[in-house]
């Protein structure tokens, strides 16, 4: 994936973030990632899908809580059987939520 592309991706996946709906448009999270060249658009989307949970579930839940309830829960399988580049972080989710309720 091109830098461009990449930074695009970032910018969808954090268009819920709390940085997006205030004065100042900076957002740690994407100069983070951006910066970085470990990482993937699947991880990438996975991990906002779980941020995502943990703070829908509890913000003050830790990442451990979170990622274990994400995977025993079958969250992880369902992500994996639902990932393709193309689908939008937003539509991702709510067919991960929709298909456990």
């Amino acid at each position: 994936m091109k830098n461009s592309a990449f930074r695009k991706f970032l910018y969808e996946i954090c268009e819920d973030c709390d940085c997006h709906n205030s004065n100042n448009p900076y957002c740690t999270l994407i100069e983070f990632i951006s910066d970085s060249n470990h990482s993937t658009p699947r991880f990438l989307m996975q991990l906002k899908c779980v941020e995502k949970f943990k703070y829908e579930l509890h913000r003050d839940m830790t990442w451990d809580d979170a990622l274990s309830i994400w995977v025993n829960n079958g969250y992880a399988k369902i992500f994996s059987d639902k990932y393709n580049e193309d689908i939008k972080f937003k539509e991702l989710y709510k067919s991960i939520m929709n298909k456990t309720s």
